[in-house]
């Protein structure tokens, strides 16, 4: 019976152990869109003055100016 236990308990860890790579793996990706998005607000507007500089007002957002 100890030699089933043991067996079983190396068969979860095999298992587990993918798993929580892959949890890892997600959890990563979704910090990175969440500072991404952190990093480049969008600024609303009416006029080229309501944005900061190097950006113009286009259609009611402050995007980069070309």
């Amino acid at each position: 019976m100890r030699g089933l236990r043991n067996c079983l308990v190396a068969l979860l860890f095999g298992i587990s152990a993918p798993a929580l790579i892959w949890v890892g793996a997600g959890a990563a990706l979704y910090q990175k869109r969440k500072a991404a998005k952190k990093e480049s607000p969008v600024f609303a507007c009416s006029i080229d003055e309501d944005c900061p500089p190097g950006f113009v007002c286009f259609k009611g957002r402050c995007v980069l100016a070309e």
